[in-house]
Order: structure tokens, then sequence, then C-alpha cells
């Protein structure tokens, strides 16, 4: 049975699963190079995993819909490998997908993003959501979901050994496929630890937001350590997300839908 990944529904079970009120995830990731070790797919395969398992697992509580590939990467571009969507297309193409979820009577959207430069642009789609229709709608980066877990094993040095093609996402992609994982071609590199000001961490970045050209700042794409990667980190990890994605959406569909108010002065007509 496959009920909670909407593509192989029918019309008159995705309308029950609106009625049941589910809580609709649409997964967002990129297509982009991640370093000499890593396919161009790490995005991709991260947020799938986490959200179609995290649907399988939640009882009926989530249905997740097929993966959005491409992203907002243009700072990417110098590397082959890697696709980029113009702010402004994937921004309404996001928004679409989600107003078209209303439109059938869904009122609980999460985007669950895998691409840094993805999360400000998901982050105001959602807000675009909750602004123009009667739905609540949500946004976040899948790693937030294991930020416990990885205060615990994390072993790269903070910041910037966890940014990109780095210990936390070697570590999954060696727990999902490890076959394609060239551990041979691995290579370490900070490029965006620049001052006190400047750096970058999937798990806190410094007080100003600035990405450069990849291609100006490393010669292998990669931002972290992934010499510090392991399968059973990457179960961790991904075991964290899951459960974490569960328990969110539980107390998301559990909010209350409240009424609007409008304070503003109302001039009596003539």
């Amino acid at each position: 049975m496959h009920s909670h990944l909407y593509r192989f529904l029918k019309w008159p079970e995705i309308k029950q699963a609106a009625q049941d009120g589910a809580v609709v995830v649409i997964p967002v990731a990129a297509i982009e190079q991640h370093g000499l070790h890593l396919p161009v797919d790490m995005d991709n395969l991260a947020v799938e995993y986490v959200t179609e398992e995290a649907a399988r697992r939640s009882d009926g509580l989530m249905l997740t819909l097929p993966i959005v590939h491409y992203g907002f990467n243009e700072h990417n571009m110098g590397f082959p490998g890697t696709i980029t969507i113009r702010e402004e297309v994937f921004m309404d193409f996001c928004y679409d997908i989600g107003h078209s979820l209303v439109r059938q009577g869904f009122d609980r959207i999460v985007y669950v993003n895998a691409h840094g430069s993805n999360q400000m642009l998901c982050n105001l789609v959602a807000r675009r959501l909750v602004n123009n229709t009667s739905a609540l709608a949500a946004a976040l980066p899948h790693w937030n979901l294991a930020r416990e877990v990885v205060d615990k094993i994390r072993e790269s040095e903070y910041p910037g050994g966890m940014a990109h093609a780095c210990e936390f996402e070697t570590s999954i992609y060696l727990y999902l496929k490890p076959e394609l994982v060239e551990k041979d071609k691995m290579v370490a590199e900070t490029p965006s630890k620049l001052s006190k000001f400047i750096y970058d961490d999937l798990f806190g970045s410094g007080p100003v937001h600035f990405v450069n050209r990849w291609s100006r700042v490393t010669q292998s794409g990669v931002e972290g350590d992934p010499f510090k990667a392991t399968a059973e980190k990457g179960r961790q990890i991904l075991e964290a997300e899951i459960s974490n994605l569960i328990e969110f959406a539980r107390s998301f569909r559990d909010m209350p839908n409240l009424p609007d108010a409008d304070l503003n002065y109302q001039r009596r007509p003539k």
C-alpha cells in the first residue's frame, strides 16, 4: 500500500485525505554539484527519503507529494551538473503547488527543503499561502530536525565542518547509497569561514548573510569535512529527522484555526 504517497492515489482518495485533515508535505531540493565524491542528487535523495518515510510511518497523518527536483542555484553554476531556477519562477512554481492543494481542501501544508539557497524562498512561499488563503503553511530545512543528534555525534569543526558535501551530507549518502560515494576523491574545505561576521554551517551561520559565487572560493565544491562521515551517523540523522517531522506534523495539524480580526478604523458609508 502507498496511501502515504500522493502520486499513487486516485482522486477520490485524495479528496478523502483532505477531508480527513492530512498534513501535506512538499519535498523541495536541487540538482547541484556536491564535490568530487558525491552525486549531484544528494539533496533530492535525502529529503525524498525523509519525507516519504515519515509519511509511511505516520499512520495516515501525512501525505507526501512528488519532489520538486530543481532549486535556486545560480551561485553554483560555475560547476557542471548544477541546474538553477530563477528565484521568481521557483517561488511561483512552489506557491502554485501549495495553492492547488488548498483548492482541494487541504489546510496544513509543509515545505521540507534540502537546499540552503531555497530556504528563504520557501519561507516566503509559505507566508504567501498563509496571507492569501485560509490554510496554514510552514517551511523548514530537513537538517533542522536533526539538531539534537548532530550535537552529540558531530566531529567536524564548527563553524564550517557541516555545510555542503560535508560530514552531514556524506553520512546520509553513505547510509542510503554507499556504493555511489567515492571516498578516495573526498576533499575538506571551509571556504566561507571569512571572519567573525561571515561563516557558514548548517547548524549556525554568521550574523551577516553573504554567499559568493562558489567557483570563486572553492576548487572542489565542498564546504566542510566529509572525512568525518560514517553510515551510522547518517542513520542516526535520518531517524531523528523522520521522528521529528512526524511529531511536528501532528502538532501542526492540532493548531487551532483562529479567526481573522480587522482592528482597523472602519469608515461608515455616507
